[in-house]
């Protein structure tokens, strides 16, 4: 699975939005000022998130964009697929189907399937809740979303 800028800045947004979730919708301008982007670019980047459904977004001075659900609801693999046109991992890795030309004739075809799949299964299981985490723990702060369900959860 190749991923391009496009999708590694999808995966820093969403956590953003996931780290600010209960806050409402947030501007543009504070995200990409908060990831060091560019606001013409994160809008991009949102467009294909909100296409893809997984971002809502309010047009206007008071609009912004925020998760559609909870932050342990979305997996990285999710995220890349909304913004990547091909989530091959090798040319013979075929996603969307069609066999490669060679695939009955080479043995390496079948390694590049077994690590595209292992892969996108790993992927597929790391939710945004999950990254979250591994950021209080690279960290060592407490991540704001997190810190709100423990509260949450004790009242």
């Amino acid at each position: 699975m190749r991923i391009s800028t496009k999708g590694r800045y999808a995966l820093r947004i969403m956590i953003y939005l996931a780290e600010h979730y209960t806050f409402g919708y947030l501007a543009v301008k504070d995200i990409a000022e908060e990831e060091a982007l560019s606001p013409k670019y994160v809008e991009q980047i949102m467009g294909k998130l909100t296409k893809a459904g997984l971002v809502n977004a309010i047009r206007g001075a008071h609009g912004g964009y925020r998760l559609t659900d909870s932050p342990s609801h979305y997996s990285v693999c999710q995220i890349v697929k909304a913004t990547e046109s091909s989530t091959d991992f090798a040319p013979c890795t075929n996603v969307d189907g069609s066999p490669c030309p060679r695939h009955t004739k080479c043995i390496s075809s079948d390694v590049w399937q077994l690590v595209q799949s292992t892969v996108e299964e790993m992927l597929d299981n790391l939710t945004l809740i999950d990254i979250l985490r591994m950021q209080e723990n690279k960290l060592g702060t407490p991540s704001l979303y997190l810190t709100y369900l423990s509260h949450f959860k004790k009242n």
